[in-house]
């Protein structure tokens, strides 16, 4: 074959292979799009819920604080989450009463840090979802 013919017929086949290669990464971009941006939707929920039961001084916002935390815990959560969110989540909801605290001490301190490494496992599970590159931050946050 002459490669005045040979040429074009492999420049048009390499360009319907690389047509047929973005097609389908696209498409398959487009099936993960809805639920990566439910686990991001879900992601900065769970950290403000942890990080409002943390924090929260009134009563009745922390309570409804921690109705949200084991709504989510044991429900949409665990579609999105991947293991160390999942280990992240139980050592918080292990400090967090399953039912009404009377006369809640408030603010919780005892649980900002485990709210940060929550938030942080999280953080991972997303930038790793999303494939974004960050630094690691340096954990200034934690309280002795």
């Amino acid at each position: 074959m002459q490669p005045s013919v040979f040429i074009p017929w492999l420049l048009t086949i390499m360009a319907a292979g690389i047509g047929v290669w973005q097609f389908t990464a696209q498409y398959q971009q487009s099936n993960r799009t809805p639920f990566l941006q439910k686990q991001l939707e879900l992601s900065f929920m769970a950290s403000e819920t942890a990080s409002r039961l943390a924090t929260e001084t009134d009563p009745n916002k922390w309570e409804e604080a921690r109705l949200a935390f084991w709504r989510l815990y044991w429900g949409p959560l665990s579609i999105v989450e991947d293991g160390m969110v999942e280990a992240a989540m139980v050592e918080f909801g292990k400090l967090v009463p399953e039912q009404p605290v009377a006369a809640p001490k408030l603010p919780m301190t005892s649980l900002q840090n485990p709210s940060y490494h929550l938030a942080h496992a999280r953080r991972d599970l997303v930038l790793a979802s999303w494939n974004v590159h960050l630094s690691a931050p340096e954990g200034r946050r934690q309280r002795q």
